[in-house]
């Protein structure tokens, strides 16, 4: 039996994520789920008697890896996440193994038998977290990797317009005008992508400056925005955020 602590923000994922571990031949016992770094630095600090550690590596206040170092465990980890092509091979090579979102059953199984299998031969995993850290902020993110099906896509950052949030999921929408779902929050890729590329123009909507063709006045101080390709609903940039805004576009 593998005990293990599940770190992720999203319910949704978190509650697949436990169907899945239920349905594996490999027997588990999650004795733990925590939504955020804080929680997941206050769990960790306390030493808790588990063998393994799922891990988000996006989490809504930070990056998961920060909570490993600060608490300096040495419990094993398996990554869950999407992140660029480049990250796939360094989480590979500093941890158990890296799955990624949305995750298959098979692919989760295949990682539990790489823990067992790697179990005593990864003594000091506080090294391999200090690995991944250096990675995660060295790197810039130049593409973007998701699946689809059994297919992995790679959507360079060149190629991205914009993103938007609608009914509780984050879209990506391409040059092209073809959208995908992507495994992050608006609040998670402001953090991550460069702010003089892209904008958080509302609540709503995260804009390449590349993307924007037209800019007008609108009423209460607002800014309407043409965008290629077209978005299905006007882009309006929030009356707050339209001093800086126009200071972005300098």
């Amino acid at each position: 039996m593998i005990r293990l602590a599940l770190i992720e923000d999203e319910l949704p994922a978190a509650n697949r994520l436990k169907r899945l571990l239920g349905e594996c031949d490999i027997q588990t016992e999650v004795v733990a789920h925590c939504d955020s770094a804080a929680k997941t630095k206050a769990y960790l600090a306390g030493n808790p008697p588990i063998d393994l550690l799922l891990c988000d590596i996006r989490l809504g206040d930070g990056l998961s890896i920060e909570a490993l170092l600060e608490s300096q465990t040495t419990i094993p980890v398996i990554f869950t996440t999407a992140y660029n092509e480049f990250a796939l091979e360094a989480f590979k090579l500093y941890s158990i193994d890296y799955l990624l979102k949305p995750i298959a059953p098979e692919d989760l199984q295949s990682a539990l038998q790489k823990f067992i299998n790697f179990t005593g031969k990864r003594a000091d995993n506080s090294t391999q977290h200090h690995e991944v850290y250096s990675f995660l902020t060295a790197s810039t993110k130049s593409n973007f990797t998701l699946r689809q099906g059994n297919q992995l896509i790679v959507i360079p950052t060149s190629d991205i317009a914009y993103f938007y949030a609608e009914e509780g999921l984050t879209f990506l929408v391409n040059r092209l005008g073809k959208r995908y779902i992507w495994d992050a929050t608006l609040d998670q890729l402001q953090k991550e992508l460069p702010s003089h590329e892209y904008f958080r123009i509302n609540r709503g909507m995260l804009v390449k400056h590349s993307a924007i063709l037209k800019i007008e006045q609108y009423p209460n101080g607002r800014y309407l925005l043409t965008l290629h390709p077209d978005h299905k609903t006007e882009t309006i940039v929030a009356r707050e955020r339209a001093k800086e805004f126009k200071e972005w576009l300098l």
